[in-house]
């Protein structure tokens, strides 16, 4: 959800910043056009807030904490917790480390060391994120903090879109790091969401042998469950092409 473009400028102003679109174009390279209009329609998208928190030198997150909904964003501790950072390494890299881990002939784990962990965020990794904080009812507690219909968080989720106000939402129904969600959505970078540099491969590294196949397991059951859908919908695509002629 955007924040108030009339809390921007008060930002804007606190922080010594000129509140013209032509200036905030200039010193963070965003279209002055959608700065602008931004600014007009009286919605200011949060990855506009953090690119000039970025070009002006303040911390991202700190910056977040001036707008309504994020005020409370450092009132956790930052660091993700195991299952977050693991929840992003990519179903092809878990069973990657299932084979070094069991077939060290024809999978010497040196060779590891030289294959680079799949970036996120990648498809269903909103997904994954969500399950790794879910106690069961995790979907019903983001509407009700957000005030999102149900049908629409769900959606996000398959379509791996998740916006930064839902991931708030999550975190703060499941008392997990607000920090973890943004960098997990793509708002704020995991540097600047307090990840370490090789956070998800020394996860995977001390994860335990029954975790990983659990963790394996439940991916298979997602990649399952998204064949048959996008397989419906084809399906769907296509009687309804025959039925327009």
């Amino acid at each position: 959800m955007p924040v108030s473009a009339k809390e921007f400028k008060s930002w804007l102003d606190a922080s010594s910043i000129s509140t013209s679109p032509a200036a905030l174009s200039a010193l963070t390279g965003l279209n002055r056009g959608t700065l602008g209009n931004q600014l007009r329609r009286g919605n200011v998208a949060e990855s506009t807030v953090v690119a000039v928190a970025r070009a002006a030198g303040i911390g991202v997150l700190q910056a977040l904490t001036a707008f309504d909904g994020y005020r409370d964003v450092l009132s956790r501790p930052v660091e993700p917790s195991a299952a977050e950072v693991l929840s992003q390494v990519h179903h092809a890299d878990l069973m990657a480390e299932l084979q070094f881990r069991t077939s060290k002939t024809h999978y010497p784990r040196e060779l590891r060391s030289h294959i680079p962990l799949i970036e996120f965020p990648h498809d269903g990794s909103h997904r994954a994120w969500v399950d790794a904080l879910d106690p069961g009812d995790l979907r019903h507690r983001m509407a009700a903090e957000s005030g999102m219909a149900l049908t629409y968080i769900i959606t996000s989720l398959t379509e791996n879109r998740l916006s930064p106000h839902l991931a708030v939402a999550a975190s703060r129904a499941t008392g997990g790091s607000f920090a973890s969600g943004l960098v997990v959505v793509g708002l704020v970078t995991p540097a600047e969401g307090g990840w370490q540099v090789r956070a998800r491969e020394d996860e995977l590294l001390e994860v335990s042998d029954d975790a990983l196949v659990e963790l394996i397991s439940g991916r298979i059951n997602l990649l399952q469950r998204r064949v048959k859908q996008r397989k419906e919908a084809r399906e769907y695509a296509e009687k309804m092409t025959e039925l327009l002629g």
